[in-house]
């Protein structure tokens, strides 16, 4: 059996993916489709933006996303089950039918305008990402930056030692030299925390914003990133875009779900990230990604950078 995976850590930014959407032939399907949809064209405005979360880059995300699901799709049909991560919901929504494409596309502007206004103000809270940190350190970790009157908590856990982290902004250098002291490793942190009840607000914009939009029961069943719970009903679907914000994650979780639905083969789908990591040791991965030259895996044609799986004849316009 296999399962898609839309992983959303990182946005793909031009020096990467532009090629790509400007070549590739499922790439430049759904790219003209998606600016019919919005009025106006996405890859000038991307190549100029340098922000990987800014409006362009999502914009050239989605697009890339479902130009690689409809690759896939091309060569294999439909994958029995669906997961995401983060901004990888978007398109995994559109893929197991409970968005149109071009509800997607405004959805995305949608959600979009809602994390503006919401990341405008500072909120004093960051979120960081570790690695070599085991689960049994998290709490120490937490505890040690309250004791300095501080606010942290587990966002989300990636596997056994790559973990997400929130606290407060002024705390992240004591959180680091902790980290470093335990001989773990500091690797990202964002402006803002992620998946934390501390963004009910965002959360709350997010569904006025986005309340217009009609959901449809899915035709592939979605493995919950926070539970592991199977859900394919429209409103269900819906509810788990929304609550994406304030609920933590738990990937190894999800990995052992798939597992035990049957999974043995996982298409990873978007920009590189560490997902392919994450899944490598599990399952049968197929990466698909644009910027294959830039991670050093080989690139057909002018299609995506893929590990296995073979090349896809031209593609057929879908219209959904």
């Amino acid at each position: 059996m296999s399962a898609v995976l839309f992983g959303g850590t990182v946005p793909p930014l031009h020096a990467k993916t532009g090629d790509f959407l400007e070549t590739d032939p499922y790439a430049r399907a759904r790219l003209e489709e998606a600016e019919e949809v919005l009025g106006a064209g996405i890859l000038p405005r991307f190549a100029r933006t340098s922000e990987s979360y800014s409006r362009e880059a999502r914009q050239a995300y989605l697009v890339t996303c479902a130009a690689l699901a409809d690759r896939v799709r091309s060569e294999e049909g439909d994958a029995r089950l669906c997961t995401a991560a983060s901004i990888g919901h978007l398109p995994a929504l559109h893929y197991v039918g409970a968005l149109s494409f071009a509800d997607m596309m405004r959805m995305g502007e949608a959600v979009a305008a809602s994390e503006e206004v919401w990341n405008a103000a500072d909120h004093g809270r960051v979120s960081h990402f570790v690695y070599r940190v085991g689960r049994d350190r998290l709490e120490e970790l937490r505890a040690r930056v309250e004791s300095e009157g501080g606010w942290a908590e587990v966002a989300g856990h990636f596997s056994d030692t790559i973990h997400l982290l929130n606290v407060s902004a002024e705390h992240l250098p004591l959180l680091e030299s902790e980290v470093r002291a335990g001989g773990g490793v500091s690797v990202l942190t964002f402006p803002q925390a992620e998946h934390s009840p501390s963004n009910a607000g965002l959360r709350d914009r997010t569904a006025e914003g986005t309340a217009a939009f009609r959901f449809r029961d899915a035709g592939v069943p979605f493995v919950r990133g926070s539970d592991g719970v199977l859900v394919d009903r429209a409103e269900d679907l819906r509810d788990t875009l929304l609550q994406d914000c304030v609920t933590p994650v738990d990937f190894p979780l999800v990995v052992g779900r798939l597992r035990e639905l049957g999974v043995r083969r996982v298409h990873v789908i978007g920009p590189g990230n560490l997902f392919e990591r994450l899944t490598r040791d599990h399952f049968d991965v197929t990466v698909l990604a644009p910027d294959g030259r830039a991670r050093g895996l080989t690139t057909a044609g002018a299609g995506p950078a893929r590990v296995g799986g073979r090349s896809a004849a031209s593609p057929e316009r879908s219209r959904t």
